[in-house]
């Protein structure tokens, strides 16, 4: 395998860095002093994106879009998570769903979506899964607590009736798209829902990755119609699970990268005992812990962006393989990315963990991402039964 960026690959990844640099990184800043998440999600600054030609990287050429593989995905990923990892969080839950419903979706219901999504710079997609019952955090003393929505998807008169619950929706509210999901005694059923219908419980206020839009969402016998349903084969569903893992996994690499590059900095100008700390050998044993980890965190990433792409990843079973390398990849990376992050501050010293210094929300933030979907322990557990 050959990971080596083509001209594609570099050309995409100027426009990103540029783009991160000139306008996330002063928004991203203004965005996480916001007290309210309300008001947070900078729908203005993710539309510059999206003309840019961000926002739907994901989708095919021939219907508008970028046209991009997962490995390229992944390099646009680092730099625009490089700028803030909650929008790149963002951007990646719009390829992470334009990719799903690609796999699953029949090529007319997939094509008239992504020529309506190409065609609206304001538009976003979304995941929801449907739940029995509100999960523990939603029994805490929040609005709503008492509710108990059995979840369900009834065939009713000309479409379907769903119900249930959905916690941490990405884009939840801004979504004009919403692939959901609910498993049940005859496997799972999957609709593609476009609008409201779905009532907002609660918008949680996360301590870091501040600029996503997170909410909890209760769908209360939601009528859709008949063409929503999906009819989509059980592998077709696993099939997209590297999806999912892979690209928000490339932005927290860019946060982890930009953490070093600050601690880096910081430890060239810093002067203790009549020296720059940097050459000072703890303080560099440090800077070396984080070069190698990104390093090793992006070779992975790399690795399992492959493995999905490839036609090779498929075959003689591949798939499973490549999903169980992918839970694998998501947990290293994670953890590595926490790693380097608080790592970097403490490069800072006392000055790190201070609100005027850039450090502690890279912290914030990394530990909002490892609590972003599944927690990794969960994912070990997938990935043991797959051996």
């Amino acid at each position: 395998m050959d990971f080596a960026p083509e001209e594609t690959h570099i050309a995409l990844q100027a426009m990103a860095r540029d783009f991160a640099r000139q306008e996330i990184v002063p928004a991203a800043e203004e965005i996480d002093r916001q007290k309210s998440p309300e008001g947070r999600f900078p729908a203005a600054l993710l539309e510059k994106g999206s003309r840019l030609g961000l926002r739907t990287l994901a989708v095919p050429e021939a219907l508008g879009g970028g046209g991009a593989d997962l490995l390229t995905l992944c390099t646009v990923g680092e730099e625009i998570g490089w700028g803030d990892l909650g929008l790149g969080a963002t951007i990646a839950q719009n390829w992470c769903v334009s990719m799903a419903l690609e796999k699953i979706c029949p090529a007319d219901k997939y094509e008239a979506l992504a020529r309506d999504f190409v065609g609206d710079h304001g538009a976003h997609l979304t995941r929801a899964d449907l739940s029995a019952a509100p999960p523990p955090e939603m029994r805490m003393p929040y609005d709503g607590a008492g509710e108990n929505i059995p979840a369900s998807a009834r065939q009713a008169e000309d479409g379907w009736s769903l119900s249930g619950f959905s916690s941490h929706v990405m884009n939840g509210e801004a979504a004009r798209w919403t692939l959901v999901s609910i498993e049940g005694e005859d496997g799972r059923q999957a609709f593609l829902l476009e609008g409201g219908g779905a009532r907002i419980v609660r918008r949680h206020d996360p301590m870091g990755m501040r600029s996503v839009e997170d909410v909890a969402l209760a769908f209360e016998d939601v009528k859709v119609p008949g063409t929503s349903w999906i009819d989509c084969a059980p592998a077709a569903w696993v099939g997209i699970v590297p999806v999912f893992m892979v690209l928000p996994a490339s932005a927290a690499l860019g946060t982890a990268r930009r953490a070093g590059e600050h601690a880096t900095a910081h430890a060239r100008e810093r002067v203790q005992g009549g020296k720059p700390i940097i050459e000072h050998q703890s303080v560099g044993f440090m800077l070396a812990d984080n070069l190698m980890e990104i390093s090793a965190a992006r070779r992975s990433l790399q690795a399992a962006a492959w493995a999905a792409d490839s036609s090779a990843g498929v075959a003689n079973g591949g798939e499973a393989e490549a999903v169980r390398e992918s839970y694998l990849m998501r947990i290293f990376v994670s953890e590595a990315c926490e790693r380097i992050a608080r790592r970097s501050m403490e490069v800072w010293g006392g000055a790190g963990y201070m609100t005027e210094a850039p450090m502690e929300r890279f912290v914030r933030d990394m530990a909002s991402f490892m609590h972003a979907g599944e927690m990794n322990y969960s994912l070990r557990a997938r990935a043991m039964a797959m051996l």
